[in-house]
């Protein structure tokens, strides 16, 4: 049986919970046996109740774990069958690129910056279409070629992304817009 279908973020609007709330009941109508979905990250004072009254179909297959720490988080990752981001906006999309890292395959929104950070290691889906998150979340959990696939492509993606890499570009870029912005004819 494959590991939970994990979410990690916080539960505000911009992530698009309860779009992800309605394409698990879309996949459980699919598929009866599609493991439980865990939300990990900070949630609303009042919970997941509110968001669950929309789809009791599910209400008993959802985890809601609140904030955990770095060692929980990444027990979640090892565990989980695949990470699922179906976000509205995303500025960078760290919780895609710790589940590429480790090898868990990254379904997610094309918005935001997640397409440039999940790129092809990932599936990508138009997340105003419940059935087409949901499709994507059960191709990972049939497909064991594109979970392998999505898997190693993640891995080789995620080694891209390393903080001496990105730190000596962002100086290469301020370097070139400050030459460009020199007065002509001024000594560096």
């Amino acid at each position: 049986m494959p590991g939970p279908v994990l979410f990690v973020g916080t539960v505000e609007p911009r992530k698009n919970v309860p779009g992800l709330l309605r394409a698990y009941s879309e996949l459980i109508a699919r598929r009866p046996d599609a493991p439980a979905l865990v939300l990990a990250g900070r949630l609303p004072a009042d919970g997941i109740g509110a968001l669950l009254q929309a789809e009791p179909a599910i209400a008993g297959r959802v985890r809601a774990m609140g904030y955990v720490s770095d060692a929980e988080r990444q027990r979640l990752y090892r565990q989980a069958s695949m990470l699922v981001m179906p976000s509205f906006d995303e500025g960078f999309g760290i919780p895609a690129l710790e589940a590429m890292t480790m090898g868990v395959p990254v379904v997610a929104a094309r918005r935001g910056a997640l397409p440039e950070v999940v790129g092809d290691a990932g599936l990508l889906v138009e997340i105003e279409d419940p059935r087409a998150l949901a499709a994507a979340m059960e191709r990972v959990l049939t497909d064991a070629g594109v979970r392998r696939q999505l898997a190693d492509a993640g891995v080789r993606r995620a080694a891209k992304f390393v903080w001496d890499t990105s730190a000596a570009r962002l100086y290469d870029a301020y370097r070139a817009a400050l030459v460009r912005r020199r007065p002509a004819g001024e000594i560096s």
